[in-house]
């Protein structure tokens, strides 16, 4: 009888040991699944890309699609994936990696070939500003996002405040003084 409970509690543990080891099993073979399809997608043109990549619900095969097809000059397909992407940023790694490819790629499709003419479309420079931004927002040491925003600030610089504009206005005020006759005053 007093070997009953010790066979019990070896019993239950070797149940949970059994557990832990099926769920990391099933883990790996999602995890190398994804990375055949990240593989593929790398190495293969969009049309050839599998049906099982095409809907692929793992984010990091669609943040994969999402960098071939801006590799590949689809910038319209690829902002939509990262954009969907981006939305994960608050929870996901993967979601910020999005929100910064988004904005490197609107950053160079604002400043074109060369980084140092003029900028070609200065809305996208802005959107680029305002992801590398919500990146520093998420993650605050992020120093490739705040490089880069630099960058962007430098391409485009922003508007001072006005509170120099405000120093410069003139106040006039009407002051009667008895026996004087009303002029402008310093």
């Amino acid at each position: 009888m007093k070997r009953l409970p010790i066979h019990l509690m070896f019993g239950a543990a070797t149940l949970c040991c059994a557990a832990v080891a099926g769920y990391n099993a099933v883990r790996l073979l999602h995890v190398a699944g994804a990375n055949r399809e990240i593989a593929a997608i790398s190495t293969q043109p969009p049309s050839q890309w599998s049906k099982t990549a095409a809907n692929q619900q793992d984010p990091a095969v669609r943040l994969a699609q999402a960098v071939a097809l801006a590799r590949a000059g689809q910038h319209a397909e690829a902002g939509k994936l990262y954009y969907d992407l981006g939305r994960l940023a608050q929870s996901s790694e993967t979601g910020r990696i999005a929100l910064y490819d988004l904005a490197n790629m609107y950053l160079r499709e604002a400043a074109g070939d060369d980084a140092q003419g003029p900028v070609r479309s200065p809305p996208m420079l802005e959107s680029a500003k305002a992801r590398y931004r919500e990146v520093l927002r998420l993650d605050p040491g992020d120093w490739d996002a705040r490089y880069n925003l630099e960058r962007a600030l430098r391409l485009a610089p922003e508007a001072q405040d006005t509170a120099d504009d405000e120093k410069d206005i003139k106040e006039q005020h009407n002051i009667n003084v008895r026996g004087a006759a009303p002029e402008e005053l310093p």
